[in-house]
């Protein structure tokens, strides 16, 4: 069954108030997502929270054949072998995507990242070191950007939002603009309505996009030392003799507060005597009450059914390591849980996973496609089958790309010879003349 938001059109301004209310959750982490529930359930006459949900959480525990002693060890952290920092998890991403010297080159230039998330060092040193262009390590420096937490190592303020816009699939040319000239302006409602030709009411349409955008890659890490990431869920291989499918995916909703919806406020909203304002608030905590419900159960069960997918389908990944990853796109997710590939973006971004691989990023399931005629496999797989021939090579008659070409096309991988030029590059392996034994 294909699941997604069911919203009715009723009220534009309700719609848009739950609805963003709804993909805000969805986007949340753990973390962030406690936090806001807690502020919510302070603020919003709608909600309450339900106590004594203890025995649901027990018997979902024993579901998984664990036998408890200590009531404290029915946290699901207590499971993890070791809990790993946003550093050990931000170097775990780069042994996954990154080979040979494009790797050391990744790690220096996370060395170069300040306590707020921004890359601090110099491209050029950086490329002296490594006797590479600048160019090439900048474009290090970008696909590192692009890994949890999203944005890690941009240059400034301006490039971080715009990564987050495009992780957010918000692709408006006003607010863009907006990010890289006018961030000094976003109190100047006139001027920037002049400026753009926009009512004063779309361009605080767009500068409420803007703020709510998140001020640099670390927020929410105070020290990417010693901060400890949560996860959001967990996948277990299943004890033997368990019939089913190969894991077990628990999501971590341990100490999220579990809410209900308060009807007695609901009463006052049908009385015509109530002041304007007071209207106002309560028609809006209403909208956000029911938002909140809704998006944490649409949350719990579409992290599920996605994170079930991607174990199965990467099983020989979480298994056996990264050159096991096969290729998956959004679309192709897309097409095998019927969501719509902006929620499976939304649902992915900020989410972390313990894995027999460690803790990882939900992003670190989904790897492109390499170029090639025919057959089934990622990039990564490539370049791994590439650097094996290399190192089983002889070193006096050294394999050039061209005879790569024609020994992985026997493989029945067919692969253009510049891309596996362009591959061994990028994991650093010199050219057949240079790695030859004189």
């Amino acid at each position: 069954m294909k699941q997604s938001l069911n919203l009715k059109l009723q009220n534009r301004l309700n719609l848009t108030l739950s609805l963003k209310t709804q993909i805000n959750i969805l986007t949340l982490s753990k973390t962030e997502l406690l936090e806001e529930i807690k502020e919510e359930l302070q603020e919003n006459p709608f909600l309450e929270e339900i106590y004594n949900i203890q025995p649901q959480y027990t018997e979902r525990i024993q579901d998984l054949s664990v036998s408890y002693e200590e009531e404290e060890e029915l946290n699901p952290l207590a499971r993890i072998p070791h809990r790993q920092s946003l550093q050990d998890i931000i170097e775990n991403q780069i042994n996954i995507e990154f080979e040979g010297e494009d790797k050391d080159i990744a790690l220096e230039i996370v060395d170069n990242i300040d306590e707020k998330g921004f890359f601090k060092g110099d491209l050029e040193s950086i490329a002296g070191k490594f006797k590479r262009e600048i160019k090439y390590i900048e474009r290090i420096r970008k696909k590192i950007t692009q890994l949890e937490p999203i944005g890690i190592a941009s240059k400034d303020l301006e490039e971080f939002l715009l990564i987050q816009l495009d992780e957010l699939d918000i692709f408006d040319p006003v607010i863009e603009s907006m990010i890289i000239e006018d961030l000094k302006n976003l109190n100047d409602i006139t001027f920037l309505s002049e400026k753009y030709k926009l009512s004063k009411e779309e361009i605080e349409e767009k500068i409420d996009v803007i703020k709510h955008l998140k001020p640099y890659p670390l927020y929410g890490y105070e020290d990417i030392d010693i901060h400890y990431v949560e996860p959001d869920i967990f996948i277990y291989i299943k004890p033997e003799g368990k019939e089913g499918d190969f894991f077990d995916v628990v999501i971590n909703d341990f100490d999220i507060p579990k809410v209900n919806f308060i009807n007695s406020y609901k009463r006052i909203l049908s009385k015509k005597d109530i002041a304007p304002e007071v209207r106002e608030f309560l028609n809006q905590k209403y909208e956000k009450a029911l938002g909140i419900i809704k998006g944490l159960q649409q949350r719990k069960e579409n992290l599920y059914s996605l994170v079930k997918m991607l174990a199965e389908y990467q099983k020989d990944f979480l298994l056996n390591g990264k050159d096991y990853i096969k290729p998956l796109t959004l679309k192709e997710v897309s097409e095998k849980i019927g969501l719509h590939e902006s929620t499976i973006s939304r649902i992915v971004s900020n989410k972390y996973a313990v894995t027999p691989q460690g803790v990882l990023p939900l992003k670190a399931f989904f790897a492109s496609k390499a170029s090639k005629e025919s057959g089934n496999i990622s990039s990564e797989s490539v370049k791994y089958l590439i650097k094996n021939l290399i190192e089983n090579e002889d070193p006096k008659k050294p394999l050039s790309d061209l005879d790569i070409v024609d020994m992985l096309k026997k493989e029945g991988i067919k692969i253009a010879r510049r891309t596996v030029t362009k591959y061994r590059e990028d994991m650093g392996i010199p050219d057949s003349r240079k790695r030859k034994l004189k």
